[in-house]
């Protein structure tokens, strides 16, 4: 045992090194904050503690849940030893989670008029956010059978399964709540639940910062490979970020007493259903902190027309990866290794614009394996329109060099894009009128490497600015903007 406990800590501190932290700014009575948690339990998980302390000074506090955590198989069979779950078990089990999460947040101080839940489904989110804007049949769940919210106590029962009421029910709650913070989990998050999160939180506060003060956004983090080490309840210890995250956002650090560690870990054990397979994981979470994340809305820099392109001044957006000791899906990682995907991995995209096109430069770490595919996601937003009516540019690069280019559904002429191979660089460009007739203010942008139907390696997505000026009036900001609060 005593070995066993001394490569768990040398695994800890190869995978979290020591880190600069900032102390979390102060939250105060005059606070409205809203917890946004893809399942049931994430708000516990990431925010338990903060939760109690928003409480304890007279905050107003609202969590809201994405999904109904209805889709979790191997748990949910185990928790009733049964093989077999028809829809309707998928659903009995959306609104245990439901009674669940009423019964870990009260522990935190929360009654059921604090928590809203909107029934998405449960991994269903990213593809709705990715698949099913402006499509006319809704996303359809596996497990529940159904393409709308089939919870009656939800917040629009009977909605369908669609990325612009996603947006819809997020942006009326943000006006109706006015939170001054969300807490919501992080875009590089691996769970694909989490990261769709992240972005309706970040479309959705962009909607209203043109009618109220917007938000401001901190990211927590619940699935990063094997994180947070070592397993198991160790409320004397505390989480520092993922080694690969520590660059992507200013962290900070909001310590717990011993009396919040232990409420946490007693709000967690109330999910009895996630208990069944994944309990040493979950209660690693009752730890002496909590971290959160802000991150910095970057310009996109803008070169001379006739220049030479310098990717030096490029804004980048780094893969999100980890190595085989870092994760505990060791089939995965195996998979990742072998040669095929060792040719096609990503290490990052860079940025620029040049006149009136958008470029960008996919970096891969060796030359596109023999049946890699490389997909370059592009949605540009502009305030006062309608983000759903606006191009959701998807760029395909097969290994022979054709390029594919679709908005939504609807596949566009190739040559508006063009596609440059430079050893193990791509370089794409497209005019910026391809995401929208007037030009974009803001950009979601992802890029994601594929070996057939499997994801070898991705970006997340980020949100970048096309402004020119300085960036004002939004949650993550231009790093010259100042930061604020």
């Amino acid at each position: 045992m005593r070995g066993g406990a001394a490569i768990l800590l040398l695994l800890a501190a190869a995978v979290v090194p020591a880190f600069g932290q900032e102390a979390f700014p102060p939250i105060t009575s005059r606070d409205r904050i809203v917890v946004v948690a893809p399942h049931p339990d994430d708000e516990v998980l990431g925010a338990g503690g903060l939760i109690q302390q928003a409480c304890a000074v007279g905050a107003e506090v609202h969590v809201i849940y994405l999904t109904n955590g209805d889709h979790n198989q191997v748990a949910f069979k185990l928790y009733k030893l049964s093989l077999h779950l028809t829809p309707a078990r998928y659903v009995y089990f959306g609104n245990l989670r439901q009674h669940e999460a009423g019964a870990a947040t009260a522990i935190l101080g929360l009654s059921r008029e604090q928590l809203t839940f909107l029934g998405f489904p449960d991994r269903g989110t990213m593809s709705i956010w990715e698949d099913y804007w402006r499509e006319p049949v809704p996303f359809r769940s596996d497990a529940t059978h159904s393409n709308a919210v089939p919870y009656k106590e939800a917040h629009v029962f009977g909605q369908p399964y669609t990325p612009e009421n996603a947006v819809s029910d997020f942006v009326e709650l943000f006006r109706r709540l006015r939170p001054t913070r969300v807490f919501v989990t992080h875009p590089a998050d691996t769970n694909p639940d989490h990261r769709a999160a992240a972005n309706f939180v970040r479309l959705a506060a962009l909607e209203v910062s043109a009618e109220q003060s917007p938000p401001r956004i901190y990211y927590y983090v619940i699935h990063f490979g094997r994180w947070p080490v070592p397993y198991h309840y160790h409320p004397e210890l505390e989480l520092k970020p993922p080694r690969q995250l520590l660059d992507n956002g200013d962290w900070f650090s909001l310590p717990l007493t011993p009396e919040q560690t232990g409420r946490k870990y007693e709000a967690i054990i109330k999910n009895r259903t996630e208990l069944t397979t994944r309990e040493y994981y979950l209660v690693s979470f009752a730890r002496a902190n909590e971290i959160f994340a802000t991150i910095d809305l970057l310009p996109v820099p803008v070169v001379p027309a006739d220049a030479v392109i310098d990717w030096k001044k490029a804004v980048r957006t780094k893969v999100i990866g980890f190595g085989a000791t870092d994760s505990v899906y060791h089939p995965d990682m195996e998979r990742l290794f072998n040669e095929e995907f060792a040719a096609m991995e990503l290490e990052e995209t860079a940025y620029l614009r040049q006149g009136t096109d958008l470029i960008a430069q996919v970096t891969l770490r060796n030359r596109l394996g023999k049946r890699a595919n490389v997909h370059l996601h592009l949605y540009g937003y502009r305030q006062g329109d309608n983000f759903a009516a606006m191009p959701k540019i998807h760029i395909n690069v097969t290994p022979i060099g054709s390029v594919h280019v679709f908005d939504g559904g609807r596949q566009l002429k190739e040559d508006a894009v063009t596609v440059t191979g430079l050893g193990n660089h791509l370089i794409i460009r497209l005019p910026l009128r391809l995401l929208g007739e007037r030009k974009p203010d803001y950009l979601f942008a992802a890029t994601r490497a594929n070996l057939g139907e499997v994801a070898a390696d991705d970006t997340a997505w980020h949100l970048f600015s096309l402004s020119n000026g300085t960036e004002t009036g939004h949650t993550i900001h231009d790093k010259s903007a100042g930061k604020g609060e």
